[in-house]
């Protein structure tokens, strides 16, 4: 979904149309913040209601964060000065408030030379005087300045951070990855419905573009039942990385990471393209059980077994 790998300047120049899936994987990240935040809290014993979190980049994926947040309790200021410019409905809060939230998570595009560069967003200058609970980021590695992060964790002004996007990817620096609370592969997008959004944004686009007839497509998506004993899961977290594969796609990258040095990056990027497709919240559908114990499940999109 992202376009920093595309030469855009030079297909506009050749008369080459492009398309891309912008916004396919919004849904899945958001329900990737959300969980990552509830494990958070959780583990360090924090409540989400008292705290509040920068969105940086209020795309599509941003408005989902938004969105998903807010229904489970965050306070949320959104920061995106280019939005606001283009958006006439859309007030971006100031830099200065969004530095003062407790935690932040970036959706931006990575932009080295542009009006509002995103390349090294957070850097050693923005971290200075500041303080944050935690620090998240899904959108590309370069956005953060990985080294002044280290150096703000050193310093105690940040507790912790979930890195799901890396500095240099596929390379992982080991000091970043021996830091981050909570680690994954550059899979926060990833589910089966996002894949299948991907691939009809761009086959509509196909169509559009050379005025084609569009297919008549039926619905893949069944919703799948989970009904194991409620008692099973004591904790929320517990139940969460059962539905959500969080765990156990930041296991195996810690096993590439401490098992396989000289293969890490190859590894790291087979794990994204071969480990299996989760199914978004919404065609998961729970025993009435799980609601009364979490009533969050609801505000995350899961539905009740009728």
């Amino acid at each position: 979904s992202g376009t920093d790998h595309v030469d855009l300047q030079y297909l506009a120049e050749h008369n080459i149309h492009f398309a891309d899936a912008a916004g396919c994987n919004a849904r899945s990240v958001a329900e990737y913040i959300a969980t990552v935040l509830l494990l958070w809290t959780e583990k360090r014993s924090k409540d989400l209601s008292t705290l509040s979190c920068g969105i940086i980049g209020v795309g599509h994926v941003g408005t989902e964060v938004v969105d998903i947040l807010n229904r489970i309790g965050l306070q949320t200021k959104t920061y995106d000065p280019p939005r606001e410019q283009r958006d006439p409905n859309f007030s971006s809060a100031s830099l200065n408030e969004v530095l003062g939230c407790d935690l932040l998570s970036f959706h931006t595009p990575l932009h080295k030379e542009s009006e509002h560069p995103t390349y090294h967003w957070l850097n050693q200058h923005r971290l200075k005087d500041r303080a944050f609970d935690l620090i998240i980021n899904t959108a590309r590695g370069g956005v953060v300045d990985e080294n002044a992060l280290l150096a703000a964790m050193k310093k105690g002004t940040v507790r912790d951070t979930i890195i799901d996007t890396w500095e240099d990817e596929p390379t992982i620096h080991l000091d970043t990855f021996g830091a981050a609370f909570l680690k994954t592969p550059h899979i926060a997008g990833y589910s089966e419905q996002a894949k299948q959004n991907a691939s009809k944004f761009i086959a509509d686009d196909l169509i559009s573009h050379f005025e084609l007839n569009p297919p008549e497509i039926g619905s893949h998506n069944k919703k799948i039942t989970f009904d194991k004993n409620p008692d099973k899961y004591h904790s929320l977290s517990s139940l969460l990385t059962e539905l959500h594969p969080i765990k156990s796609y930041e296991q195996q990258l810690t096993d590439i990471v401490t098992n396989n040095p000289q293969k890490r990056g190859k590894l790291f990027n087979k794990l994204r393209a071969e480990f299996p497709l989760r199914q978004q919240f919404s065609q998961i559908k729970l025993t009435k059980a799980y609601f009364n114990q979490y009533p969050v499940l609801k505000e995350l999109g899961f539905s009740e077994i009728s």
